[in-house]
Formats: C-alpha cells, structure tokens, sequence
C-alpha cells in the first residue's frame, strides 16, 4: 500500500501487524515492549494496560499526552522503500472533531505520525465515544471508533463527572504503511495534539515493526549503445584464442 496520510475526507489505511510482508521485504526492527525500552526510543516509559493479555501483562509504551515520541534507526541497507506497523493504544475519553461543538467544546484529539522528512504518514482526530465523530475513516467525519481493531479492551477507567458515572474508555488501531525511502537514517515521531491531562486523554504505542522493501540494489543493464562494443570484445576475444591454437 502506499503513503497513507489521514485526516479529513481520507480513508484510513489499517493493517493487523500479522499481516504478510511484500516479496523482498526485511524486518530490521521489531518491538512489542515485554522486554523494556532501548536507546533508539526517545522516552523509556512503560506499563501494563489494567486488561492483560491471556499469556500475561500487555506492557506498552506509554502513557503519553501532548508530546512527540521518537523512534530513531541508523545504519540501513540498501532499500528502496519502508513499512512502518504499529498498533496504537488511545486511553480515555478521546474527543475527535468536539472543536467548535455547540455544547461541549474540549477541542480537537489529534493523532500525528511524520518521518524526520517531514512526510506525514497519518494526521487525524479519534474519538473514544464524543458524539462530535472524528476524521479518521472513509467520511469528513466518521462515528466514534471508526476503523478501531479492539474496543473498550485495556481497561481503563474515565470518571465522566458531568454524566456522573464511571465507565471503560479505550481503543486500539493497528496501521500499515510504506513509502519510498533510500537513505541510512530513519526517524518516526508519534505526536498528540490538543490533548487535556493524562487522566483524561492520553495514547501509547505497542507492537512496533519497521521493514525494509526493495533491499536488492538494481542490476546493471548494458545500454544498447554498449552492446555493439560488447559483442565486438567477444569476437576479438575468440579470434585471438583461434590464432594462439595449434593447426
């Protein structure tokens, strides 16, 4: 698939990281934080969602709120292109598009992930339940949890003190995307923007994959002006090799 940048009246671009790599592809980073954090990431912070997995905790990276996190890789091949998978945890209550609403303005939730070329591969709002809706998916604006692989699933708690209750607020978006991309340096920032305080908006990052596409340097093709004098080569070369032969 190609670049997929998001945001109103775009389709979402969403893969499983189970999904099957393209031919010639090569994983050259992967991470699903159960180890802890290395150096190439530009926070360290870790914990476990309040819903583990069925095999143990679902640590991720996280939380975060208004701030850009960054995944920084150097020393690449040759590659002609880049796949980055990751799946995205948004915890609590999310707005989307509430900017502008006639009852409760909290602003826009915005989501941004850009390469350190600036090229945005994703730039939406996501909503967790606000009636406002948010940009990502098919539409201008779409229904709360538009294009969401899981649901209401890391168990995290919003206490609603205007509806006065306490309820389950959280969602999970896996992506898939790749660009063309030929340098050895490499940098990812995941941003959120327009956010209110960690207890009521806040994201991390799990499951993170990057791939090289298209690692074979191209193949040198003579160029037809080249082939005459090739051909030549050879016939001066069975020539000289006739000559040298005893009769």
């Amino acid at each position: 698939m190609g670049i997929a940048k998001i945001g109103r009246g775009l389709a979402a671009c969403a893969a499983g990281l189970t999904m099957g790599l393209p031919a010639g592809a090569a994983v050259i980073y992967q991470t699903d934080f159960q180890s802890g954090v290395g150096s190439e990431w530009s926070h360290a912070i870790t914990q476990n969602a309040p819903t583990p997995y069925g095999f143990g905790p679902r640590t991720f990276l996280g939380e975060f709120g208004n701030e850009t996190v960054t995944l920084s890789l150097a020393d690449l091949g040759w590659h002609s292109g880049v796949q980055l998978d990751f799946d995205l945890y948004l915890i609590r209550s999310w707005d989307g598009s509430s900017g502008g609403a006639a009852l409760y303005d909290y602003g826009n939730d915005i989501f941004k992930v850009a390469t350190s070329g600036g090229l945005a591969l994703l730039e939406a709002t996501f909503s967790n339940g606000n009636p406002a809706g948010q940009t990502f998916g098919p539409a201008a604006n779409n229904p709360s949890y538009t294009g969401a692989a899981e649901s209401y699933s890391l168990g995290y708690v919003f206490d609603d003190g205007i509806l006065g209750i306490s309820q389950v607020m959280d969602s999970v978006y896996r992506f898939s995307f790749n660009f063309a991309h030929g340098d050895s340096l490499l940098a990812f920032d995941f941003s959120g923007i327009g956010l209110q305080e960690l207890g009521d908006e806040s994201w991390g990052l799990d499951n993170v994959r990057v791939s090289l596409l298209g690692t074979q340097p191209p193949t040198a093709v003579p160029t037809p002006a080249v082939l005459p004098l090739l051909g030549a080569g050879l016939i001066g070369m069975l020539w000289a090799r006739r000559s040298r032969s005893p009769s």
